[in-house]
């Protein structure tokens, strides 16, 4: 028997859809809901990490040319500065996240779920999903699942394909 439900929500009808089932569970059997969304606030930090060894290679190339490339930032994250998003929009984002997981509490209410809790998250949205799932001691993931076309899945990936694939707990995808 599963004893604590997680549901991942983005705030589209997919997500809603899946809220419904895990609220709809959580009702039937008495079962604490962690409901979790993942914050998006600019660039991914595992591109920049990936990005982080062009770092010395700047450096490199600026030593043994001899040659000072005057605009040329000292590090990774100061090249990327104008995509970090600034305090106005953090906010922003941080705000529609509350209200996304505040509607999501809502509507689990509504159906009866009794014990609640939200989380967010922040990185990769599905490493951040099994993060939340796992901190919340989750033994079942409720998660939406677009649909993406074949072709589409495999150039774009799936987040709930990652779940799936990576969760260590009964995972239930919904479309």
């Amino acid at each position: 028997m599963k004893t604590h439900i997680f549901v991942a929500t983005d705030g589209s009808d997919t997500a809603a859809k899946a809220v419904d089932l895990a609220a709809d569970l959580a009702a039937r059997y008495d079962l604490p809901l962690t409901i979790g969304h993942v914050l998006h606030f600019g660039r991914p930090s595992e591109e920049l990490q990936r990005m982080a060894h062009v770092e010395h290679l700047v450096e490199e190339v600026r030593r043994k040319s001899g040659v000072d490339f005057p605009n040329v930032p000292d590090t990774m994250l100061a090249l990327f500065a104008d995509t970090r998003p600034g305090e106005d929009m953090v906010r922003l984002v941080t705000l529609v996240g509350d209200e996304i997981l505040r509607r999501a509490a809502e509507r689990a209410r509504e159906m009866g779920a009794r014990k609640i809790e939200t989380v967010t998250g922040q990185g990769d949205t599905a490493d951040a999903i099994l993060d939340m799932a796992k901190q919340a001691g989750a033994d079942m993931i409720v998660i939406g699942h677009r649909g993406l076309g074949r072709l589409k899945r495999a150039w774009l990936g799936s987040v709930a394909q990652k779940v799936l694939n990576s969760a260590d707990c009964s995972v239930v995808s919904v479309r």
